[in-house]
């Protein structure tokens, strides 16, 4: 079984790899390592939450501008 940790970020890691389960999780689904400009989104903002109903992959940019539409801790369209 593998070791997972938690990193100070909040995310589960794998201890043998350094890779974070979520995005091992995501490149696993799409059958292909993450592209440089690919981010893995927790649609529930909870890091602990790697399903796959949760994760999204979404492009920095776009990440970015998703998480800039959020003020005191609300999403605002």
């Amino acid at each position: 079984m593998a070791k997972i940790y938690t990193n100070r970020k909040g995310y589960k890691i794998f201890a043998n790899s350094g890779k974070s389960v979520h995005r091992w999780m995501a490149e696993k689904k799409l059958g292909r390592p993450l592209k440089s400009n690919e981010v893995v989104h927790h649609r529930d903002e909870d890091k602990g939450n790697f399903r796959m109903g949760n994760l999204g992959v979404i492009s920095r940019s776009f990440h970015a501008k998703l998480h800039n539409k959020k003020k005191n801790g609300k999403w605002f369209w």
